[in-house]
């Protein structure tokens, strides 16, 4: 009994694992078929938006037509072999997947709101600075460009930076300490040559008040 309640509920937490960790492998090139789908998807729609013209309506259209074309051929054809309509009890979304999505959404949500807050109120200059910066970086990057190209740039970002972190994760983390103890050593420069230079020139040339003292007699 137990080992049949066992072999039961393997098969459904192994499927419920693929689909919460489907994204991921996706992303992280674990599953190379899919991940160079995505870039190879995401690169001919760029082409034909960008280079070619296409109208991303006609695109759309020509895509469904497609779409539903297949669809008839190879239901068309399952009647013909197998005597029966084909199932489509395997593309329906299962509850478990669909409350991992929502929580997958909320907690992105909620990280990016700690990261804003943190960056804008908590954290130190340069952090400050380096995210104004890359704002400022992001807006003239949008001014070059337009939405469809933005999409494919950040698709590629995304589905090679992950990786790259991943392989040099070590690497990275040491230069960005190096790097964050070279601000540091240079804010103190800064703060000692100039700031503070800045500051005994102002307190020497502020008017000094003479408080007069009254004796009591």
């Amino acid at each position: 009994m137990s080992d049949a309640a066992q072999h039961d509920h393997t098969p459904s937490s192994t499927v419920h694992q693929d689909n919460v960790y489907s994204v991921k492998d996706i992303i992280m090139w674990r599953r190379k078929r899919m991940s160079v789908g995505v870039v190879a998807v995401a690169t001919l729609f760029w082409v034909v938006m960008e280079v070619y013209r296409f109208n991303f309506l006609t695109v759309a259209s020509w895509t469904a037509m497609f779409l539903f074309s297949s669809l008839f051929a190879w239901a068309n054809i399952y009647r013909i072999i197998y005597k029966e309509d084909p199932s489509m009890s395997g593309l329906g979304i299962s509850e478990s997947t669909a409350n991992e999505m929502v929580k997958l959404i909320r907690e992105t949500s909620e990280e990016g709101l700690r990261w804003m807050f943190k960056a804008g109120a908590q954290s130190e200059w340069y952090v400050f600075a380096a995210t104004v910066v890359g704002l400022w970086i992001l807006s003239k990057i949008g001014e070059l460009t337009d939405l469809i190209t933005l999409v494919f740039i950040g698709t590629v970002v995304g589905m090679t930076l992950p990786v790259i972190w991943h392989k040099y994760d070590y690497k990275i983390r040491e230069y960005g300490k190096r790097l964050q103890m070279q601000s540091k050593r240079f804010y103190s420069m800064i703060d000692e040559r100039v700031v503070q230079k800045i500051k005994n020139k102002l307190n020497a040339n502020s008017p000094r008040v003479e408080i007069k003292e009254k004796k009591v007699e």
